[in-house]
């Protein structure tokens, strides 16, 4: 066996172990909010008929030999929860009734797909040319302008952002008729009974109403890109080899695109790996205020309501999300930069 599949071995190893981790420590995180019957709204006036049917529901109690119902404790439930979460049975909402945790989060998380997909593409784009532009003009005024813009962006919270763009683009400004105009909720037409990802027109709808929350998400994020491409494109730039082309004469863009960029990309990829794995996350603030119904503005309604299973499912697979994200991306950078220790 050779050293980089040792090396890769140890790496699946701790990532497993720390999937493991997170799965276990999530129940308890999740249920030191209380006792959930408490939490939902039940108390000791409720009929205990009510409460004894809601509990069965949703998995909190269950019935002995003689038929009686008992509330199961902290440790049965984790049991519970460890069995169901390997058998893939994530459970039923609290809030949403009747409801499969799973059928909460499918349609949530591909809505979120598109949103933070979409707009982790613009920021990559963008965020990789201002970096390389601000980088090959060094102190120069396209430098500082590209970098203020970057920081200016990068200070400001989500939430007051998506604020700004509602506020700005969701009616024409000072009578100004040429104004663009677009929704300012929702991630489709509610006029559409269903929406059909095969209708061209559902289709147009949902491109529609995505184009104020992702250019809110990558105006956002594009700041952080950007400064980790200019500051790993001027490390690069220093180097000999990259001296030595200029005493050869080779033309700045010759060397930006042969010695530089693909010198100057592995910290990129641990960015894109972890951009991508905040998709499981969801963009809380952007999608709360915009009331896009992705895993953001899911998770915030099930702390409103203290539904424990859609957290949970939400917290685990954001954490296995991050964790996978690392591991392909330490596996990408080794494949693509040599110079990186196996260690």
């Amino acid at each position: 066996m050779t050293e980089i599949q040792r090396m890769v071995l140890r790496r699946l190893r701790n990532a497993l172990i720390t999937i493991f981790g997170i799965i276990v420590l999530n129940f308890f995180l999740i249920n030191v909010m209380g006792d959930p019957l408490t939490l939902i709204g039940h108390s000791p006036r409720t009929s205990p008929d009510v409460t004894d049917n809601t509990c069965l529901r949703l998995g909190l109690c269950a019935r002995d030999i003689n038929g009686k119902v008992y509330e199961l404790d902290l440790f049965q439930r984790f049991l519970a929860y460890m069995k169901d979460f390997f058998t893939g049975n994530m459970g039923t909402s609290f809030h949403w009734q009747n409801t499969a945790v799973l059928d909460v989060i499918g349609p949530a998380l591909s809505w979120t797909f598109l949103l933070i997909g979409t707009s982790t593409v613009i920021t990559i784009l963008i965020g990789m040319v201002l970096g390389a532009l601000s980088a090959q003009h060094r102190g120069k005024p396209l430098d500082l302008a590209t970098t203020g813009f970057s920081l200016f962006f990068y200070g400001m919270p989500f939430f007051w952002l998506a604020l700004m763009m509602q506020l700005s683009f969701t009616k024409p400004e000072f009578n100004l008729h040429w104004w663009p105009v677009f929704p300012s909720s929702q991630e489709y037409d509610f006029s559409i009974a269903i929406f059909d990802w095969t209708n061209p027109s559902n289709i147009a709808s949902a491109l529609y109403h995505l184009i104020l929350p992702a250019a809110t998400l990558a105006l956002g994020t594009v700041a952080g890109v950007s400064l980790v491409m200019r500051n790993s494109l001027i490390d690069v730039m220093t180097e000999d080899y990259v001296v030595t082309a200029r005493a050869k004469g080779l033309a700045e863009r010759i060397i930006l695109r042969r010695h530089v960029l693909p010198n100057g990309l592995p910290p990129m990829v641990t960015l894109i790996a972890l951009d991508m794995a905040f998709i499981f996350g969801g963009a809380y603030q952007v999608e709360y205020v915009f009331s896009y119904r992705g895993i953001g503005w899911v998770t915030i309604e099930a702390i409103n309501n203290y539904d424990f299973p859609v957290l949970q499912f939400v917290v685990v697979i954001g954490g296995i999300a991050v964790v996978i994200a690392n591991f392909l991306a330490d596996l990408i950078l080794i494949k693509i930069d040599p110079r990186i220790k196996v260690a």
